[in-house]
């Protein structure tokens, strides 16, 4: 068995799945390519109002003036092409793109053998197909042959014969030549055509007949063209206003986002990954990559990430195009120690690390790392690995801690024979009872950036022990021991 997911006026279908508030307004296709543009497609509401195949874009709009024109879109039509691919494959590995809206499948071990399981099945599908603002029917057949006569009627065939019988000719599409040859023996239906015979059908009107009469039988089996969707899942449109502000651009977003995610989750899969690129009047282009901390298709959680980061964004020219890319993975499943503190929502508390970024800096927001150098206090921000295992390794603290002055403190320090003997500053005024120093360190000799110090730790009269340095800025209080 087969079934052919057909999609009826799918470039008019392409055009609209980014503009889904005119589906209900008349609206016709015309292909501007052409050297004479006329209705290619249309809708329901432009069909109720006479618009017809072949009229002129003038024409059309004479039989009614609130019908909206809008040309062809190959890049859309290819991006929604993907969409029913990616969408078909969701319920069967073995698909044929068969033709521009058209997607063949191979029933062979789907385990569909009843007639409410096929129901149910292409009910999924055409579903699945909504949700993604796609209409299609779907039909199944023996052979993929009579599988795409049975998609326009949205049919289940199970006995060939009984549904071809009483099939108008014209469902096979015959040429004009062969129509009119078989109107004049009276033959109306698919069944009457069939009955002449398929030695005596090509004897009298050649090979082109001859397909006709195998497209219609239940032996006439082809073997599919098989096709594996594409494995970037993205959306994008080019606006026909430039865009100033980001109302519009969310309003966009947020339409991508839900795509995106009902896309992905069709496969069982999560979003790990998105990539926005917006495309700017002046030419240029504005990207960036979001990291999903958590990967998940919560539509809110994600598109609070766009949201937050477009807050504060600032272009040089204005937006005229936008594309929304997202990377698929496997949900994650963790199992965490029993004593393992954990984040209760790590995309969160990423969104919190994000608006303190924008508003701080991105110097200034992240996990303090050690820089690979004995300079004191040297240090950079690195932005939380979400990626990376939240299980640390059990350390075990060695000595005293000590509590750094930020800025080091100024201090005048007494010496004799190079040890300390009092330290004064603006918050300690004490002579030193012990000492242990001095420790020298240097480094950058090879640059401007060279540094040297002496330092100390002692103990003054109160107790209290410090961490005391001189370098060639001065003498410094660095810091206290807990």
């Amino acid at each position: 068995m087969f079934a052919v997911v057909y999609a009826p006026n799918f470039g008019l279908q392409a055009v609209l799945r980014r503009e889904p508030e005119l589906r209900s307004a008349p609206v016709a296709l015309v292909d501007a390519e052409v050297s004479k543009a006329v209705i290619v497609q249309f809708n329901a509401a432009a069909a109720a109002s006479g618009v017809e195949k072949g009229l002129t874009p003038i024409q059309a709009m004479a039989r009614c003036d609130r019908l909206i024109i809008k040309p062809r879109s190959h890049v859309q039509e290819q991006a929604t092409t993907e969409v029913l691919l990616q969408t078909a494959y969701a319920f069967s590995p073995n698909i044929e793109s068969t033709a521009l809206g058209v997607c063949t499948l191979e029933l062979k071990g789907l385990q569909l053998q009843t007639q409410d399981a096929i129901e149910a099945w292409t009910s999924k599908i055409i579903t699945a197909l909504t949700q993604l603002d796609l209409e299609a029917k779907v039909g199944v057949a023996p052979t993929p042959a009579l599988a795409v006569i049975a998609a326009h009627s949205n049919s289940i065939v199970r006995e060939t014969a009984e549904f071809i019988e009483a099939l108008p000719i014209q469902t096979l599409q015959p040429s004009p030549q062969i129509l009119d040859i078989l109107s004049r023996w009276g033959i109306r239906t698919v069944g009457a055509f069939v009955k002449l015979g398929k030695e005596q059908v090509a004897e009298r009107l050649g090979a082109d007949a001859l397909d006709l009469f195998e497209s219609v039988s239940v032996h006439s089996i082809r073997p599919l063209n098989l096709v594996s969707p594409s494995e970037e899942f993205s959306e994008q449109m080019e606006f026909d206003h430039e865009i100033e502000t980001t109302e519009p651009l969310l309003f966009v977003l947020r339409r991508f986002v839900e795509q995106l995610s009902l896309r992905i989750g069709l496969l069982h899969r999560v979003i790990a990954e998105l990539q926005m690129e917006l495309g700017l009047s002046s030419g240029a282009k504005y990207q960036h990559t979001f990291k999903v901390p958590s990967p998940t298709g919560n539509i809110t959680t994600l598109f609070r990430m766009l949201h937050t980061h477009l807050e504060t964004l600032r272009t040089d020219s204005t937006i005229i195009s936008v594309r929304l890319a997202a990377n698929p993975c496997l949900p994650e499943k963790h199992q965490f120690g029993l004593f393992e503190a954990t984040l209760r929502d790590p995309n969160q508390f990423a969104e919190t690390l994000a608006r303190l970024t924008a508003l701080c800096g991105p110097d200034r927001v992240g996990t303090p790392l050690l820089e690979a150098t004995h300079r004191p206090d040297s240090f950079r921000i690195q932005v939380p690995d979400f990626s990376q295992s939240t299980q640390r390794s059990p350390t075990q603290s060695i000595g005293l801690q000590l509590r750094r002055y930020r800025p080091a403190l100024t201090a005048s320090i007494e010496f004799r024979d190079q040890k300390p003997l009092s330290v004064h500053s603006r918050t300690i005024n004490a002579a030193v009872t012990d000492v242990r120093g001095p420790f020298h360190s240097s480094g950058n000799w090879w640059d401007d950036n060279r540094w040297a110090r002496e330092e100390w730790d002692v103990q003054t009269a109160d107790g209290a022990l410090y961490r005391i340095f001189r370098s060639h800025e001065g003498c410094f209080v660095e810091g206290r021991y807990d």
